[in-house]
């Protein structure tokens, strides 16, 4: 993530987002490199917890609603300690009523938020908000059925009247160390990947490959 922000322009108008934070440790780390760039970050969190299970969500559990709390004043503290506070804005609240809220050019966005439905409610809000050339990262890039989102055709037709971008690293992670082999099940603590997976505003993972049709030639 900090690679393709410094990569970015400095002409490009626009803030790098965050969905999901926890404890503030990304927001930490993140905040230091947008401190670098010159930029703002904007930390979505309910700072309660993952919300309670909605719809038909494989990997929303009653039981889990409320896992992964830290409250504003925690995250505020260990970013203040590890990081640049100054550079955060933090908007405290469900996705679903924060998010339709958002208004600022994003140029980058971290996406770590467990939740088929969350996930949904971050692209579908944030997607058309970024620039021509803007990124968004995704933490749970083993989780096949949760990343294909970035794959379907019908989903980017639906929402955004385009075709799916795709996600590099998908099912492994970009290449940063450490490795992945086989499904979640079968994870050892050796093995177990630590990356992100991400996408890009003008990237096509789009299958226009019939066999019954001729290549056209200009």
């Amino acid at each position: 993530m900090a690679v393709k922000l410094l990569e970015v322009s400095h002409e490009t108008e626009g803030v790098v987002v965050e969905c999901g934070c926890f404890l503030g440790g990304s927001t930490a780390n993140l905040s230091l490199v947008r401190d670098i760039v010159g930029r703002r970050l904007i930390t979505y969190d309910s700072f309660e917890g993952l919300p309670a299970p909605k719809g038909n969500d494989k990997y929303a559990r009653p039981e889990q609603t409320g896992f992964l709390r830290a409250d504003l004043e925690t995250v505020q503290s260990n970013v203040r300690r590890y990081g640049a506070i100054d550079r955060v804005t933090f908007r405290k609240g469900w996705f679903e009523d924060t998010l339709p809220r958002h208004a600022e050019p994003v140029v980058l966005a971290f996406i770590d938020v467990d939740y088929q439905s969350s996930l949904d409610e971050c692209v579908r809000n944030l997607w058309p908000h970024l620039t021509e050339r803007g990124y968004v990262f995704i933490d749970e890039y083993v989780l096949t059925d949760y990343w294909a989102l970035f794959w379907s055709e019908r989903y980017w037709h639906e929402n955004f009247n385009t075709t799916p971008p795709g996600l590099l690293g998908a099912g492994t992670g970009i290449g940063v160390g450490q490795y992945y082999l086989g499904p979640v099940s079968e994870w050892h603590a050796p093995q177990d990947p630590t990356s992100v997976a991400y996408t890009r505003k003008d990237f096509s993972g789009y299958w226009n490959y019939d066999a019954d049709v001729p290549p056209r030639v200009t």
